[in-house]
């Protein structure tokens, strides 16, 4: 680690050697404390400003010998023996390169300086930490640079033409004592190195006499005159230059810092330090000059902000060739600069209509920050309503993308994905392969639980990228847990069926796999039971590995229909009723269920006992299951051959769509959606080419031929006209007879 020494001069009582008077009274072990002694026995004693307000009178010093620099800060006090006038010094000393003029000029108002002189000399001073002191410069040369606004540009111009007529000389500047520090830096960030000594100051001196002078002191007025020879050239700022080339280059130095800072006099610097006024001929030569003015190679980003500054880089058509420098330099802006920037360049801004390519640039920047970490919401809703193009966040998303794909277990994951949504990447760019190959299943679905409405479509194609690594540990129980995202997928699909039915298909890949076996379909169907809507079962027969896999979901379909169509019974039914007063997502509606069946809230046989489908109708058959083949396949007759197949190709979407003697086998993901009560709607069409016979709902139980089973009524109707038939047909007989 690097450390600077400390030195305090103050007021000391006469000592054992018989000195008294100014001289160090406390260090930090500076081994060369005499030689300080000596260099600074005059510098502390030439300070001005006896009398006044010690904070307005305190000086600044830079000083730099062979081997070690010191910066010094003078300040008038009183020592604690009651003698006014004294000069309190405070030196810090280091190594030249260290200690330069930028260093100290930012510690002018650095919070470490003494500002009293202790009680005796057994106070203590610790070396400093070289690069703290570094960091507290900085701030403190930014807020210097800040007021070189209050030097006026004619006093400014008339001290850098005088050193640019003679670069190597040392000067005395009169000005007044508050504009000394931000005149010294103006001067060191336009002139730059010159030959011979570094730059070196004293802020507010009353003398420029004396040996070792820094090479610019500022004085508050003209000293009198003495009988010393000064080989100083004093310069009074309130005079103005010559006009001369030189005034004339100095002022359009000053113009381009005003106007560009800094950083645009070191690209247009020399790289040789100035030693005569023909290097300065020079430079004057070298540099572009437009109307009068110099043209700085670089244009600043205040372009985004100032409209005057943006037609003047239009006029010097440089805007082309510095895009490529903004389009690094735009996203490492703070968030104020960026928000006031898009705000200034919305699409419709004529600015942006005619300069749509800065506009461009600004925004693809902007999306840039949001994505590249944590950003304020504002910035975030800027950005959004800038209406960033969708190549541009997926660019930039799949950019900012890790290689292994997004773990959304990291919250710098999670926010990448998330904030790239927002500001509208498209849900086509998230059909990848392996894009959450990394998240947990957990994550996975609750990211869609949270954006299932925000974003549907993109949350449909990261249910894709769930299935995408199969059945997974615990997948299952996950998805139970989340109750079976029924509301998150509602709202995906919107009332697409094919959507409703993809949403769960990719689900149930994620939970079981490929193949979905009879246990796992009797525990889809425990879980789910009378709330899961149409599509779950749809996708769950899909994915059934065979028939005993698909029975328990055909049965739980049955029991939907018949609840449906208000002819559950107390006995039908493996799960729970739907809610009282709303129809269950995805499955139509029907009249009211009579009170005390299933579809009133009755719970009927144990969940996972199904009863065998039956081999033929007739009394074997399952009424249940008859009933729902009737009311919801397209018509079958169950007194054909192919009548026992009827119930399985009514459910079954991967059945052949025709069986011997039945009908075109039914979509469940096809099934009008919820609404008021009505009649189940049947196909004309036949798959071998004739029209299937309507079935209208008086004729339910009509069986195949007209004649179906006989009530007692009908039979004593039937039979009493068999009798008056046969009586009418006697009476005829007999009266025929001659």
């Amino acid at each position: 680690m690097t450390t600077v020494d400390q030195i305090l001069f103050g007021w000391a009582e006469r000592d054992h050697e018989g000195n008294a008077g100014v001289r160090p009274v406390a260090h930090s072990g500076v081994r060369t404390i005499d030689r300080w002694a000596k260099r600074l026995q005059y510098v502390w004693a030439t300070q001005d400003g006896q009398g006044e307000q010690p904070e307005e009178t305190a000086s600044l010093v830079h000083l730099v010998f062979e081997d070690e620099a010191a910066v010094l800060r003078k300040l008038p006090s009183r020592n604690p023996h009651g003698r006014g006038g004294a000069t309190l010094t405070h030196v810090l000393v280091g190594d030249p390169p260290a200690i330069d003029a930028r260093l100290a000029l930012g510690l002018h108002d650095w919070p470490g300086w003494r500002d009293r002189e202790p009680d005796g000399t057994g106070a203590g001073l610790a070396p400093l930490d070289l690069e703290a002191l570094r960091e507290a410069a900085r701030a403190g040369l930014a807020a210097l640079r800040e007021r070189v606004t209050e030097v006026p540009d004619e006093q400014l111009t008339t001290l850098l033409a005088q050193v640019l007529a003679e670069p190597a000389a040392e000067f005395s500047v009169i000005t007044r004592p508050h504009l000394a520090l931000p005149t010294m830096t103006a001067l060191l960030d336009i002139a730059g190195p010159v030959s011979g000594r570094p730059w070196t100051f004293a802020s507010r001196e009353s003398t420029d006499k004396g040996s070792h002078q820094p090479r610019v002191v500022f004085l508050a007025a003209r000293p009198p005159q003495s009988m010393y020879i000064n080989q100083r050239r004093r310069v009074d700022v309130g005079e103005a230059p010559p006009d001369t080339d030189t005034a004339r280059f100095a002022a359009q130095l000053v113009e381009l810092y005003r106007e560009a800072g800094h950083a645009a006099l070191e690209r247009i610097r020399p790289a040789h330090p100035l030693h005569t006024a023909d290097d300065v001929g020079s430079w004057r030569r070298s540099v572009p000059i437009v109307d009068g003015r110099i043209a700085e190679p670089r244009v600043r980003l205040d372009v985004f902000l100032d409209d005057d500054l943006l037609d003047r880089a239009v006029a010097r058509g440089v805007l082309v060739s510095e895009r490529a420098r903004f389009a690094g330099e735009l996203r490492k802006q703070p968030a104020e600069w960026l928000m006031a920037a898009l705000r200034r360049w919305r699409r419709l801004e004529q600015r942006a209509v005619r300069r749509h390519e800065l506009r461009d640039l600004l925004v693809s920047e902007a999306v840039e920050a949001c994505l590249a970490g944590r950003t304020p919401e504002m910035l975030l809703q800027a950005t959004h309503e800038a209406e960033p193009p969708a190549s541009v966040v997926t660019d930039v998303f799949f950019r900012r993308l890790p290689r292994e794909g997004l773990d959304l277990s990291r919250a710098e994951d999670w926010w990448l994905l998330g904030v790239a949504l927002y500001l509208g990447v498209p849900a086509a760019a998230l059909d990848r392969t392996g894009l959450l190959a990394a998240s947990p299943a957990h994550e996975v679905m609750d990211l869609v639980k949270e954006y299932a409405e925000r974003f549907p479509e993109a949350m449909r194609m990261v249910l894709h990228r769930l299935a995408d690594a199969g059945e997974r540990p615990d997948a299952a129980r996950l998805w139970y847990d989340r109750g079976l995202l029924l509301g998150p997928v509602d709202r995906i699909a919107a009332g697409d069926r094919a959507k409703e039915v993809d949403c769960f298909r990719q689900l149930l890949i994620a939970a079981y796999g490929s193949g979905l076996g009879r246990a796992d379909a009797e525990a889809l169907v425990r879980r789910a039971g009378a709330h899961a809507p149409l599509g779950l079962y749809a996708a769950a027969l899909e994915l059934a590995a065979d028939e005993a896999a698909e029975q328990p979901i055909r049965y739980e379909l049955s029991e939907q229909c018949l609840r449906a169509e208000g002819y559950a019974s107390r006995a039908t039914g493996s799960g729970p009723a739907p809610r009282t007063g709303a129809p269950v997502p995805g499955r139509p509606t029907g009249p009211t269920a009579r009170p005390g069946s299933a579809g009133a809230g009755q719970v009927s046989a144990a969940p996972g006992s199904y009863p065998p489908y039956p081999a033929a109708t007739g009394a074997g058959s399952h009424p249940a299951s008859a009933s729902a083949t009737r009311t919801h396949a397209e018509w079958a007759h169950p007194d054909t051959p192919g009548g026992a197949q009827s119930h399985a190709s009514a459910t079954s979407p991967r059945a052949a769509p025709h069986q011997a003697g039945g009908g075109v086998v039914p979509d469940p993901a096809r099934w009008d959606p919820p609404g008021p009560p009505r009649q189940p709607s049947w196909s004309t069409a036949d798959p071998h080419g004739g029209a299937a016979p309507q079935a209208p709902s008086d004729d339910r139980h009509r069986g195949f031929g007209g004649l179906g089973q006989l009530d007692g009524v009908s039979l004593f109707f039937v039979t009493a006209l068999v009798l008056v038939l046969l009586c009418a047909v006697g009476y005829v007989l007999l009266t025929s007879v001659p």
